[in-house]
């Protein structure tokens, strides 16, 4: 008799050391621990996710085992940090939102009412 596994193909854990060495897994890893930092701590500066995109993108880069060009790894892995960064905040988004037709004099910012939040534009 053969035991026909139920769940084929489905991995045991969420996260890997392969799957957080791609963009996607370190943009999601970046989206978690801010996104977590700011529900648990109240806490969300906006260089919070740019330090977290580029400290995962530096242990990836420390991690692997090639020893040519040593200094070039981490200048990108400086460049990959950046990229996390902009995937998880959104930044590299290129649509824009309807005008509200209240025109603001140049120079001046306009104050939140309300605590930024993760999702919050940068």
């Amino acid at each position: 008799m053969q035991v026909l596994d139920p769940q084929p193909g489905i991995p045991g854990d969420f996260f890997t050391t392969a799957s957080l060495g791609t963009l996607a897994g370190a943009t999601g890893a970046v989206y978690i621990i801010c996104g977590t930092i700011q529900q648990v701590f109240n806490y969300n500066p906006k260089w919070l996710a740019l330090l977290v995109s580029i400290l995962i993108s530096f242990l990836a880069a420390a991690v692997t085992a090639t020893n040519d060009g040593h200094l070039l790894k981490y200048i990108i892995a400086l460049l990959n940090g950046f990229l996390i960064y902009a995937t998880a905040t959104g930044t590299n988004q290129v649509i824009g939102k309807a005008g509200t037709g209240d025109i603001q004099p140049a120079g001046l910012r306009q104050t939140r009412r309300y605590p930024r939040r993760f999702n919050t534009k940068w």
